[in-house]
């Protein structure tokens, strides 16, 4: 199968997984739950879903009352739940607090943020930008995260996406030099 066909299934893979997790019922009050990442842009290569929320009076008891309503309706074979308010948020902004789950599901790693702070937030945008670029940018995009050493745990889809839309590259080799830089 090319690696258009691969992602294109994958990409219909994720929506049934969104549709069987049913996250506006498990999370009523958090708002419209927003699909991001490659499931977004239709760049998929790994079985990865990354969603995320606005809710800036969500609570922990929320997200793990959600949580259960999953796992009490869909197989869940894990669920890594964090609570990353004050020292423990992810980078040093205050603005990046949040709740972060990752659950396994059928074979699929879905990532689920809920952002703590009403904020602009390029997510959505990108993945917009990433999903518009024409066939042979999709390809290479593709091509890179299906052979560069280390994706997604070195590098991500966020350094891989910029080098090729912005900087023309095309092969490992390249990547390589851009990252180096």
């Amino acid at each position: 199968m090319d690696l258009i066909a691969r992602a294109e299934a994958l990409q219909a893979e994720a929506h049934a997984v969104l549709r069987k997790l049913d996250l506006e019922r498990a999370f009523p009050s958090l708002g419209p739950p927003l699909l991001i990442g490659s499931a977004r842009s239709g760049l998929m290569v790994l079985r990865d879903l990354d969603v995320m929320f606005t809710a800036p009076a969500a609570k922990a008891s929320e997200v793990l009352t959600g949580l259960a309503d999953i796992a009490a309706r869909v197989e869940l074979l894990s669920v890594d739940f964090r609570d990353e308010r004050g020292d423990r948020r992810p980078t040093p902004q205050l603005t990046d607090e949040r709740f972060y789950a990752v659950l396994d599901h059928a074979n699929w790693k879905v990532d689920l943020t809920i952002w703590l702070h009403a904020v602009d937030r390029p997510h959505v945008e990108d993945a917009l930008r990433v999903g518009a670029a024409t066939a042979e940018q999709k390809e290479a995009i593709l091509r890179l995260k299906s052979t560069y050493p280390g994706y997604p745990d070195v590098i991500g889809g966020s350094d891989i996406y910029p080098a090729v839309l912005d900087h023309g590259v095309r092969s490992t080799g390249e990547l390589a030099a851009y990252l180096g830089r």
